[in-house]
């Protein structure tokens, strides 16, 4: 189950809270770090699956590949076990596009890049 913030929060006891206040009063240093370790770990945890065929990656594996997808802001990080699977992934995203194109075009939406 997933814990939405105002959960956590009552979860977390006085002292706590108020030394999370104290930070957040001068700027959320300490905070913004944890928030952004955190971040990090939950990417490595998404890269120790392929994206594909959802088989455990072993990390020390010459024959992975990981790729960033998306905007500067949003970023994603697939992996994958081999070349076969990053194909298929990429060969799907040139398929969707196709198909998104085909769908614009006859509605009458412009093209997106």
């Amino acid at each position: 189950m997933k814990m939405r913030f105002k959960d956590a929060l009552s979860n977390i006891d006085y002292h706590e809270l108020v030394g999370l206040h104290e930070d957040l009063e001068k700027g959320g240093h300490a905070i913004r770090g944890e928030v952004k370790n955190a971040i990090l770990e939950k990417e490595k945890e998404l890269g120790k699956f392929c994206h594909v065929c959802q088989t455990e990656i072993d990390p020390h594996s010459m024959s992975n590949y990981t790729i960033l997808l998306g905007p500067e802001g949003l970023r994603r990080k697939a992996s994958f076990c081999a070349l076969d699977c990053l194909k298929y992934f990429i060969s799907d995203i040139e398929r969707r596009k196709d198909e998104f194109k085909k769908k614009s075009a006859s509605v009458g939406v412009p093209e997106q890049k």
